[in-house]
């Protein structure tokens, strides 16, 4: 049995085990439920007809912990095989660096479950730069642009006439100018990438490490 078919029949054996629990709870009790017109004389406690319902259990109480038992300690010696394996079944992987590594398994399930989900948010938490914006200025690493808006306000008066007559007073322009220190987006989309690359890398020597047979348990 390898690593990985250890972890299927564990799965198994959680299914297996929350089936007993629930057979085990309807074990405690077998019921008869029905209606009757007295509860004294001849005709006490008995059932009028179509009202009679019963419920038979289909395990003892001692069958069902006896199961609970038996798929609590297969469970447990897995564990504790799979534990034992994971520190010694070991696969090769190429780091973000191209440095290859030789990790164990548990070394492994870290990058795919933490790192690589951390890496991933900071590489699409990085600024992009502004694109279609008017640049007034640029060096190696950044650009300036600047946005202007017109601030207008509307001036109400009357002719001669007495008709009201609107009129927009152009009182000036709020300028905002910006340093944009932001990555280019091809640049953010192709670390992203890398990461990914990175991701399925680690998901093969994960499944690679997980093909290891199961080291046995020292009896006595």
């Amino acid at each position: 049995m390898t690593v990985g078919d250890a972890f299927n029949r564990r799965k198994k054996l959680a299914a297996d085990l929350q089936s007993w629990i629930n057979r085990l709870k309807l074990a405690g009790a077998e019921r008869r439920t029905y209606r009757t017109a007295a509860l004294d004389g001849d005709g006490a406690y008995r059932p009028a007809p179509g009202t009679e319902k019963t419920t038979t259990r289909s395990y003892t109480v001692q069958e069902c912990r006896e199961r609970i038992a038996a798929v609590l300690a297969e469970d447990e010696r897995l564990a504790l095989r799979i534990s034992r394996t994971n520190q010694r079944a070991r696969a090769e992987i190429e780091d973000l660096d191209g440095t290859v590594r030789e990790l164990s398994i548990p070394e492994l399930l870290v990058l795919k479950d933490d790192v690589i989900p951390k890496l991933e948010a900071a590489a699409r938490a990085v600024p992009l730069r502004a694109d279609d914006v008017g640049v007034v200025d640029s060096g190696p690493d950044w650009i300036r642009y600047r946005t202007v808006k017109r601030v207008e306000r509307k001036r109400e008066s009357f002719s001669d006439k007495g008709l009201k007559v609107e009129e927009v007073v152009l009182e000036g322009y709020d300028v905002v100018e910006v340093t944009d220190y932001g990555l280019q987006r091809r640049a953010q989309w192709d670390e992203i990438d890398r990461i990914g690359e990175f991701a399925q890398r680690v998901k093969q020597a994960v499944n690679r490490a997980n093909k290891t047979e199961l080291i046995e348990l020292d009896e006595g």
